[in-house]
């Protein structure tokens, strides 16, 4: 919001952590005076598994 890009876009919802149309919604929030286009849902099937995958292949490593 304070850098004022004009639009964002998304894969997936984060339901746990995100702040745009998940756990919060700050692009529509009424005390901020910046509005932007938001687009989400993108490759939202491979979006969504980007991150577990990650963070699955890096507890792996932790065990080596």
């Amino acid at each position: 919001m304070q850098a004022r890009v004009a639009r964002v876009v998304y894969g997936a919802a984060d339901i746990k952590a995100g702040a745009v149309h998940s756990l919060y919604n700050i692009t529509e929030d009424d005390r901020l005076n910046h509005r932007l286009e938001v687009s989400g849902g993108v490759l939202e099937e491979e979006a969504a598994g980007l991150m577990p995958d990650f963070f699955r292949s890096r507890r792996k490593q932790s065990d080596i």
